[in-house]
């Protein structure tokens, strides 16, 4: 009797079981809610920014961020949340994109970083607007982000309207020379020989020639070794340094793609300047492979060339 009421109870049991299964298999979830549409000024795509400078999401593609969103997160994440906002926002409704820049809270960096970013983005767009808003950084009281928001207005220039770009560099104070260097690389990217002969005919100080010539060798050297050889050797022998410096920066644009391959270009194309050439593949791989970098430093043939090669190697 026990025993019926055992297979009894195991036979119900089963069943049930066998009928939550099948319930669970032919069960189709309700519909999740499509969100509404939001408005058109939340989620504006910015079109990509000059190298070394923060990138906005492409229309499409990425996160789109919104007021409201932003508002639930904290700290850090909070102003993160405005600054990539103010990005979505900076093609086309740029006081709304500072508008979200005011919202960075306990951060002037960030507030400062943020304000430039929006007028280098809306420069190509407005650029007497981005003017104004750069001359918003006092100097006095923000030297570096001043100069950082002209440097900024003229990269996005500088394939764009060339020698609009040279002279907004001017303004850039601290990152002049670095402005010099950068915009008239990307000229060289579309026009080399304007590049080349900015450089030979413009008054500069040594500093600034030298940073003309390694900025040649370096960004023609990432779109077109044969053009960015050609250049490199048209540099007068005299002072020699200048000479170097192109061969350094095409050192270090080899690097960035093919470390090897760099070290084999240097050392069948530098001809008098190899060394040199050298010392740009190695200060490129310092960024990411120290131990590399001091390797190619050890076949470096000039001592005094080797030594200042070890020194940033190690640093």
């Amino acid at each position: 009797m026990t025993r019926f009421l055992f297979e009894g109870l195991y036979v119900v049991v089963l069943t049930t079981l066998l009928g939550a299964v099948h319930a669970l298999q032919t069960y189709t979830p309700p519909p999740v809610p499509v969100p509404e549409p939001q408005a058109v000024a939340e989620i504006i795509a910015v079109p990509p920014k000059p190298e070394g400078a923060a990138v906005g999401e492409g229309e499409g593609e990425g996160t789109l961020y919104t007021e409201e969103g932003c508002r639930v997160r904290t700290d850090d994440y909070r102003n993160a949340c405005f600054h990539s906002l103010a990005l979505q926002r900076s093609e086309r409704d740029p006081d709304g994109a500072l508008a979200a820049c005011d919202e960075i809270l306990d951060d002037e960096e960030e507030l400062f970083e943020c304000i430039s970013d929006v007028a280098e983005l809306h420069s190509t767009v407005d650029r007497d607007w981005s003017e104004e808003t750069c001359r918003t950084l006092i100097p006095v009281d923000n030297r570096t982000w001043h100069g950082q928001c002209w440097f900024g207005i003229a990269l996005a220039h500088s394939t764009v309207d060339p020698e609009y770009a040279r002279a907004t560099c001017e303004e850039a104070l601290d990152w002049k020379n670095f402005c010099r260097h950068d915009v008239n690389g990307e000229i060289a990217q579309i026009d080399p020989d304007n590049a080349y002969d900015w450089c030979v005919e413009t008054e500069m100080t040594d500093l600034q020639q030298k940073g003309c010539y390694h900025g040649l060798g370096k960004y023609l050297g990432r779109v077109d070794v044969p053009k960015a050889l050609e250049i490199c050797r048209r540099i007068p022998d005299q002072p020699a340094i200048l000479e170097q410096q192109c061969f350094h920066g095409l050192g270090w644009a080899l690097a960035e793609s093919d470390p090897r391959a760099a070290l084999a270009t240097c050392r069948a194309e530098g001809g008098e300047t190899t060394d040199s050439c050298l010392l740009g593949v190695s200060a490129n791989a310092v960024r990411f492979d120290p131990e590399q970098a001091v390797a190619v430093c050890e076949v470096v043939t000039d001592e005094r060339l080797k030594k200042a090669c070890m020194k940033f190697a190690t640093r």
